[in-house]
């Protein structure tokens, strides 16, 4: 139904029966997470990726199911509710092991997608934001990640990798207590203005060959939201939420993000929401289908800037192809400042004539984005 509606399907495998586990799982580690046999986790990927290859059609079907070339292995392993242990204690403290766990069962999955599908594309698990000190429940995603890379904790030094990570893609879930401009308090947590934190290690283990699969890794952002007030009582006001939702864009394509997921498009039943975690309200629809601002801002993403007394930056993302006119409001009405085509990702940024306080919006064809005041 996805692939009919001319999306791209992103498909993550997550969690293990009881009998792919490590012995002696403890009572406090959730099923499921308790150092998984890679070998098992391959088996199931292998399968699955052999089954949405394009080329598999189930018994009476009259064509092969639709293919998927974006496979994900795990989801936030740096968290012990999804894979444990975190840590182990040392003469010396608390050491990270949840890094080593998950590059083994992130290359058994790497090799056997890409024993079905040579071309397809593997995803690291996106990692949660937020960590704890040594011994947590959650480990920091900048830490997770520099083990995971092989890198040393200070001065990104390699270390001793006999079987370096392989992936294509880098992801991460850089919620945000605040704002999209809110920094992350604590030096390894990483926030949505924070992704320096991943890129640059990234990088490193790239020149350094610490890292395998893609010579050059992409980075993608496959959960980020709030939740919106109505329905939450907690969450932001409907209008907030779109204005944040345009700057978390704009934001993270600065940071050179290929790829933003939003997490959620309806929001999920009201006794989800509001008795136990947020972002069940984060939709850009309510859930009877009604659309919130934000379902237009995430449509057609467009905001301006000042960089001056009279001249402000431009930046959206058209939701189709043909040219983009941007409009300013006038006493009249709206009346056309500036027009270009974008390119073929759709983004474009421009500088057009507007002071402070000057309402801009974008159109293309009878499609128009939210309207955005100059500050």
């Amino acid at each position: 139904d996805a692939v009919a509606h001319g999306l791209a399907v992103q498909l993550t495998l997550d969690g293990v029966p009881s009998w792919a586990e490590g012995p002696g799982r403890p009572a406090s580690a959730s099923p499921g997470t308790w150092k998984p046999n890679p070998a098992a986790f391959a088996a199931f990927a292998r399968a699955a990726a052999l089954r949405y290859s394009g080329s598999y059609a189930p018994p009476g079907a009259s064509r092969p199911l639709p293919r998927v070339r974006y496979w994900q292995a795990w989801n936030e392993p740096n968290l012990s509710i999804e894979l444990t242990p975190q840590w182990r204690r040392t003469r010396h403290g608390w050491a990270p092991e949840s890094p080593a766990i998950y590059r083994q069962l992130l290359n058994a999955f790497y090799g056997a997608v890409k024993s079905v599908q040579p071309d397809a594309l593997v995803l690291s698990a996106g990692t949660a934001p937020y960590g704890d000190v040594p011994g947590g429940q959650r480990m920091p995603p900048a830490q997770f990640d520099r083990n995971l890379f092989c890198l040393s904790e200070s001065g990104l030094r390699p270390l001793r990798c006999p079987d370096p990570a392989q992936f294509d893609i880098l992801d991460h879930h850089p919620y945000s207590v605040e704002g999209p401009f809110f920094h992350a308090f604590n030096r390894d947590d990483v926030a949505i203005a924070d992704m320096a934190k991943l890129i640059v290690p990234l990088r490193r283990a790239e020149r350094l060959h610490t890292i395998g699969g893609a010579r050059h890794h992409q980075v993608w952002v496959t959960e980020v939201s709030w939740d919106s007030s109505p329905p939450n009582p907690r969450g932001v006001p409907i209008a907030t939420q779109a204005r944040w939702l345009e700057q978390t864009f704009h934001l993270l394509w600065q940071e050179g993000i290929s790829t933003v997921l939003w997490y959620l498009m309806v929001d999920r039943p009201e006794h989800f929401a509001f008795g136990g975690d947020e972002g069940e309200a984060a939709g850009v629809y309510f859930l009877d289908g009604t659309p919130k601002p934000s379902a237009t801002a995430f449509r057609f993403p467009f905001l301006a800037n000042a960089t001056g007394r009279s001249s402000a930056l431009a930046w959206g993302k058209a939701p189709g192809q043909g040219a983009v006119t941007i409009e300013l409001h006038a006493p009249a009405g709206w009346r056309a400042l500036r027009r270009l085509t974008p390119g073929p990702s759709g983004v474009f940024q421009l500088r057009v004539p507007a002071h402070r306080g000057a309402l801009l919006r974008a159109r293309q064809g009878s499609e128009v984005s939210l309207a955005w005041r100059v500050q």
